[in-house]
């Protein structure tokens, strides 16, 4: 035994320290195999590779709801505060008042709650009432993430939706390229959008951004840096490959292969790396002159052949109606011709407008609008009020409810609370179904209460058999007295909540019938009043297009538009 027993010893520690050795070389190899992969991924070129935007759209979705409900608006963001800071200081954001804006990819609003905050602390006094950019637009791939940002900017009061407008498309770019919507804007803001996009669309977003900037505008890009010799931009290309959707589609990317120095100037780039990735920031400002080619240009003024036509028309009627002094001066001959406005034809007048129209200040142009919404009937006013709401964003529309019921008196909202139905005039399945709703509405209001929740599911089953109409009222007034707190017993603070509970479970449809039930009811002056206040928050291009809507809508010598431009600047 002592002989034996030390050996069968020895061969079971030495057969358990090579089993012990065999996980710790499984582990090296892989170790081994990582840093191979690493190595080679840091002069990996990303561009060529992408997500698809479905994924990407279901993926922000799930962001939205997360940071929204749970973990915090900021939770997710791509760059520290620090370097946002810098991006809007560089690209001439730091004080956006004046400045008409284009985000694409706006996230949960944090630009734009800082762009809305920076613009509004520019002004005081009288001036802050009308403080603001000239205009802010967004463009997200996601409407998670579009409603998590106009619930933001709710905070901010009404007026963070003046000269705003958000919009959810499933193709950005096309979007950018193709809509109506939008303008042209001083700087246009892409951050961390353009690294998600396969490389030829990143091509055909930087020609639409171009035609969307104006002479001299600016476009900020933000993208992951590609900078080889970082560790970490060697591990996120090795996991991007793995798990691409994880890291949000996002890949870093080298930028400037994608220029066009005939469509941008860079104007500044730089490096940040005080995060784990490095970012770089691109300023571009658009090169090449103004496009002319579809009539009115920058300056105000109208392409020669359609001027040369317009003249010749108005000659003949000043040379009709006015006997010009062929050696006077020509200041003189132009203001004769400027006071034969009075006598023109509504057709040659229409004309000289529309032709003009580019030059007028924008009193001129807001006068012309404001003749046309006194032109306008109730039903036409109506008509254009739809067309707004209808374009709105659902969670913009419901923040337009909220304000609405925000103003309503105590008896209006008493009446939303329970509003008046003429029960003597139902027939019996009309009341039947009446009465069902109402044990619908007190079923969720005594959830929390088991005894009473079992009497109200108890009666609302009973109500499916019952045929007579002296029973069916009996519940009603069992409701009222039993269930829910009269109107009459609350305060002014219960009745809103209750009323902006009612609102939260509203279609898109239901919310748009109530705005628009609201504008029936006012009468043709406060809608026009209404309009007016509108005219005050439009910006340049939209104050045009309505004074061009007013004067075609013109169709009499009485409904002619007020005219009055100094003849120097005129022709």
């Amino acid at each position: 035994i002592d002989t034996v027993l030390p050996t069968r010893v020895h061969r079971l520690r030495s057969r358990a320290s090579v089993t012990m050795a065999m996980p710790s070389v499984a582990w090296l190899l892989v170790a081994l195999l990582l840093a191979l992969l690493v190595s080679q991924n840091g002069e990996l070129d990303m561009s060529q590779m992408s997500c698809s935007s479905g994924t990407l759209q279901q993926l922000y979705d799930v962001v939205a709801l997360l940071a929204r409900n749970f973990l915090g608006l900021d939770s997710f963001a791509s760059c520290s505060e620090e370097v946002l800071s810098d991006i809007q200081e560089r690209c001439g954001l730091a004080a956006p008042a004046g400045a008409a804006v284009l985000e694409l990819g706006f996230g949960t609003g944090r630009l734009a709650e800082l762009l809305f905050r920076g613009a509004a602390a520019e002004a005081t006094g009288a001036a802050a009432a009308a403080a603001g950019m000239a205009r802010y637009d967004g463009v997200e791939l996601s409407e998670g993430m579009l409603n998590t940002t106009v619930h933001r900017l709710a905070t901010l009061g009404a007026g963070a939706f003046r000269r705003t407008g958000f919009h959810h498309s499933d193709r950005p770019t096309d979007f950018v390229r193709e809509s109506e919507a939008l303008r042209q804007y001083s700087h246009i803001v892409a951050l961390f959008v353009v690294d998600a996009l396969p490389a030829p669309e990143i091509h055909l977003l930087l020609q639409a951004l171009h035609v969307r900037a104006k002479a001299g505008g600016r476009l900020c890009v933000a993208v992951l840096a590609d900078v080889p010799e970082r560790l970490s931009v060697r591990l996120y290309k090795t996991l991007w490959r793995a798990v691409p959707i994880a890291l949000g589609g996002r890949r870093p990317i080298a930028l400037q292969d994608f220029l066009d120095p005939q469509l941008w100037t860079q104007v500044t780039a730089w490096v940040d790396e005080r995060s784990w990735l490095p970012v770089e920031v691109f300023v571009l400002e658009r090169s090449g002159e103004e496009d002319t080619s579809s009539g009115d240009g920058p300056s105000g003024q109208p392409d020669r052949a359609r001027r040369s036509a317009v003249l010749e028309r108005w000659a003949v009627h000043v040379l009709a109606s006015v006997v010009p002094d062929l050696g006077a001066a020509a200041q003189d001959v132009r203001e004769q011709a400027v006071a034969s406005i009075d006598s023109l034809p509504l057709g040659v007048l229409k004309d000289i407008l529309n032709v003009w129209l580019t030059a007028l200040p924008d009193e001129g142009l807001l006068g012309l609008a404001q003749e046309g919404i006194e032109a306008m009937s109730k039903e036409d006013i109506l008509e254009q009020q739809e067309e707004m709401l209808s374009a709105m964003p659902t969670a913009q529309l419901k923040q337009e409810v909220i304000a609405w019921v925000k103003d309503l008196d105590s008896q209006s909202l008493e009446e939303w609370i329970v509003p008046h139905v003429d029960l003597d005039g139902l027939n019996l399945e009309e009341l039947r179904s009446h009465i069902d709703s109402s044990f619908s509405s007190a079923a969720e209001f005594v959830s929390g209460d088991a005894e009473l929740m079992a009497q109200v599911l108890r009666k609302q089953e009973g109500l499916r058999w019952m045929q007579s109409r002296e029973k069916i009222l009996e519940l009603e007034d069992w409701i009222e007295k039993e269930v829910l707190l009269p109107p009459s017993e609350m305060s002014r603070e219960e009745l809103e909540q209750s009323v902006l509970e009612d609102v939260e479970r509203l279609s898109r449809e239901e919310l748009q019938h109530e705005l628009i039930g609201d504008f029936e009811n006012r009468t043709e002056e406060d809608l026009r009043a209404l309009l007016r206040q509108d005219l005050q928050a439009l910006w340049r291009e939209d104050l045009e297009r309505r004074a061009r809507a007013a004067v075609a809508s013109a169709a009499t010598a009485a409904a002619r538009p007020p005219f009055s431009i100094p003849p120097s600047g005129f022709l």
